[in-house]
């Protein structure tokens, strides 16, 4: 008998009472591991405000100011990090074993979400074509190489609690490991680490962003162009009119990020203008995409469940079916403006925030 799949974190189901309570404990967890790693970055700022040359304590002032943006994301991905790879690795089966299933749900979401995630859209199309299983399994090595250094840490930070006589959250909360030597910290990285299997690892997720980048650049060079003489344009007004205002309304000190500001603003409205424009256009075209693509596979999925076999050249039903879904996601998604009702757009967090720094980083003048 096979055994039913659990959560990653291996729990029988809860009540609504527990589950709130574990929602709380979750939170605190993070806040926690953000305050302990907080603290073991400040201790090696410490160390290298004695040990470092001279050139590099001007960087100090930054690395103080980076720490708490530093110390929280680690404390997210800590947490986040394990239930995106285990959803990942069931999306992954679940194609593998039903794939016109698999593939009649991507059409729906080319369907009705193809103006929305135009260039998160291309950039799994690319991937895939760069062979999604090397990229997942180059993700899979770099997450348990990460694993092997963080088991080999708390190991670290376990034995320096026993031999002194602390308690080994207390030791964590202060980032003893052992006595909070970041040479230490270096060399059980450098002890653990498989070399060979991270470099081939990042060179696979490194040549494939550089691909997506290609294909991001050739499919939405108009756009770009478009985004780019857009915020050139707004530049030009705000450097003429709201500059001066500015100039006059803030000390001098802050006077050099003036242009700073103005160009990020110009940029912005440009890019938004311009991906409006391709919003449009993007709808229409993976919606027909995926309209069909929803279509023909919903219905060999069909087919295949009752034992038989469904050939596409053979019937209209497909087209019909598939046309009429375009019809109703691209109208769908303009009267929503190529935004998301709120339960969706509060889940689809996460790819609404990877579709817009994709946008930005194609922006930001043909520098990546």
């Amino acid at each position: 008998r096979l055994r039913p799949l659990k959560g990653p974190s291996e729990e029988a189901p809860m009540s609504k009472v527990t589950q709130q309570g574990q929602k709380k404990r979750r939170r605190s967890s993070i806040s926690e591991l953000a305050r302990a790693k907080s603290a073991e970055l400040r201790s090696i700022k410490k160390e290298l405000d004695k040990d470092a040359p001279e050139w590099a304590k001007k960087f100090l002032p930054f690395i103080e100011m980076a720490i708490p943006f530093l110390a929280a994301t680690h404390a997210v991905t800590d947490v986040v990090a394990p239930h995106v790879i285990y959803y990942g690795t069931i999306a992954f089966k679940f194609v593998k074993e039903r794939e016109e299933l698999a593939y009649g749900i991507l059409g729906f979401l080319l369907c009705f979400f193809g103006g929305v995630y135009p260039a998160l859209i291309l950039t799994f199309e690319t991937l895939h074509q760069c062979d999604l299983d090397r990229t997942w399994d180059a993700i899979m090595d770099i997450h348990h190489e990460r694993l092997k250094v963080r088991k080999k840490y708390d190991e670290a930070v376990t034995q320096a609690a026993i031999a002194e006589g602390e308690n080994e959250q207390d030791a964590k909360a202060q980032g003893k490991v052992p006595r909070a030597k970041f040479s230490k910290k270096l060399s059980i990285f450098f002890e653990v680490c498989d070399p060979i299997k991270v470099q081939d690892a990042i060179g696979i997720l490194w040549g494939n962003w550089l691909c997506v980048l290609a294909a991001l650049n050739l499919y939405f060079a108009k756009v770009i162009s478009l985004g780019q003489g857009i915020g050139e344009a707004i530049q030009r007004i705000l450097n003429q009119f709201i500059v001066p205002v500015l100039k006059v309304a803030l000390p001098e000190k802050f006077h050099r990020w003036i242009p700073v500001l103005t160009g990020y603003v110009s940029k912005a409205i440009g890019v938004s203008v311009a991906w409006s424009f391709q919003a449009i256009l993007s709808a229409v075209h993976s919606g027909i995409r995926g309209g069909i693509l929803m279509a023909r596979m919903g219905f060999q999925y069909l087919a295949k469940q009752k034992g038989k076999e469904y050939n596409h050249e053979d019937s209209f039903l497909d087209e019909f079916v598939g046309y009429s879904a375009a019809v109703v996601g691209v109208i769908w998604q303009m009267r929503r403006d190529f935004g998301l009702p709120f339960p969706l757009s509060f889940i689809m967090f996460p790819f609404t925030f990877a579709e817009w720094w994709i946008r930005w980083t194609l922006a930001s003048d043909g520098t990546f």
